[in-house]
């Protein structure tokens, strides 16, 4: 009755069972995967918001399968901000980055081709490629003291069913952020195969620290047919609104085909509400103060992590460059999954085991930076202070 494209395992894992339990039972838990800025104690402007959503233009509608002229402006107008001259006609306005995803994989991809993807890698992809029916092969990324994308593990990977390389920038979790230079090669690779960048910049706004030799977007990028994906869900903490957006650049002719493929395919949709593409220009300025607090809260988060982890500890912190998540390796004296039911049910503290993410070792931990200070360091020092009572006592004879 049912396709095999929604064919999920949908039983709990032990950590969501565990974390029910203990909620059900009244216990407390310190949730440091929560990453809805919503519901992080955040000031939203809220006279602002609302008044943007209450014109009487909203009462009418007019439908463009590449969104209100008046929101693409807006969307100019911040990569202007970057130095990046763009044209309202190479912007797609969606409802979401996941829509935006699936639109380009329909674009791209007849049944049974694939996209590289890396890893370690949000586990939304394969998700969003299984309902497209497309095919996910993992490119790698290596960690020497800091981030990096395996270009040969990328060519390696790369078949004559390939449409396209997904990017992350900054990734998540990591927050590796893209370099110039390596967007250059990757896109002399993919214009060599005749495949698409598909770029997610949903973070991009989100540095700890400014670095030159990061490429500021890539949108705009003209050495091979490249989609980049934003939205305000990240930029400006308003996941609610449900608006995001793909840039088209690259060679002139795939350019266009690329947009008047995307013009028949979003018209055949048309999600975005009309008052949330009309108060975009609005809670873009709105937004930008609940970006302010975003962008100190994750900073002063991932600064009292590495702070809080001493030089005998034996946890350590893996370098980021921005983002909202940082990671922790644990001992590999357990599993990261052992791990994290052990923190859950002995202190408390809800946080993602890397095999969520597709980490190819064991004891990797994923926190998010969302959460208030204080219940960030409370969690903090519990995760530290547990895993390095049990190695103590696994080091002791």
């Amino acid at each position: 009755m049912f396709s095999a494209r929604t064919s999920w395992h949908r039983e709990h894992n032990r950590l969501t069972e565990l974390y029910h339990a203990r909620r059900t039972g009244g216990k407390p838990i310190v949730d440091l995967t929560n990453s809805n800025p919503t519901d992080c104690g955040f000031e939203y402007p809220a006279t602002k918001v609302l008044a943007a959503l209450t014109a009487p233009e909203n009462l009418h509608y007019v439908p463009d399968p590449h969104g209100n002229r008046s929101a693409r402006e807006s969307v100019v107008g911040y990569y202007a901000s970057k130095g990046l001259n763009l044209n309202p006609d190479d912007v797609f306005l969606t409802a979401s980055t996941s829509e935006s995803y699936s639109l380009i994989f329909k674009l791209l991809c007849d049944p049974g081709d694939n996209i590289l993807v890396p890893s370690p890698a949000y586990p939304l992809f394969d998700y969003l490629a299984q309902i497209n029916d497309v095919a996910t092969r993992s490119y790698h990324l290596i960690y020497d003291d800091a981030w990096h994308i395996n270009i040969g593990s990328i060519e390696r990977t790369l078949t004559d069913s390939t449409r396209a390389i997904v990017l992350v920038n900054p990734h998540n979790p990591t927050g590796m952020f893209l370099r110039t230079d390596v967007v250059d090669a990757l896109a002399d690779l993919a214009k060599s195969r005749n495949i698409a960048l598909l770029v997610d910049e949903v973070f991009i706004d989100y540095a700890f620290q400014s670095d030159l030799s990061r490429i500021p977007t890539t949108a705009g990028l003209s050495g091979a047919l490249t989609f980049t994906l934003n939205g305000i869900s990240k930029m400006v903490g308003f996941p609610q609104m449900k608006l995001g957006w793909v840039v088209v650049s690259g060679p002139q002719e795939d350019a266009a085909e690329a947009k008047e493929r995307l013009e028949i395919l979003c018209d055949t949709f048309l999600t975005v509400g009309t008052p949330v593409q009309l108060s975009l220009p609005r809670l873009l300025t709105a937004g930008s103060t609940v970006h302010g607090q975003i962008l100190r809260r994750i900073t002063s988060n991932y600064n009292t992590l590495c702070k809080s982890v001493n030089r005998g500890s034996a946890c350590s912190v893996l370098a980021a460059e921005g983002g909202w998540c940082a990671v922790i390796r644990a001992p590999e004296t357990r599993s990261d999954e052992q791990w994290a039911l052990e923190l859950l049910d002995s202190c408390g503290v809800y946080l993602y085991p890397g095999y969520f993410f597709d980490f190819d070792k064991e004891s990797h931990l994923v926190v998010s930076l969302l959460p208030r200070e204080s219940e960030f360091l409370h969690g903090v020092c519990n995760i530290i202070e547990y895993i390095d009572r049990q190695s103590m006592q696994t080091r002791s004879p």
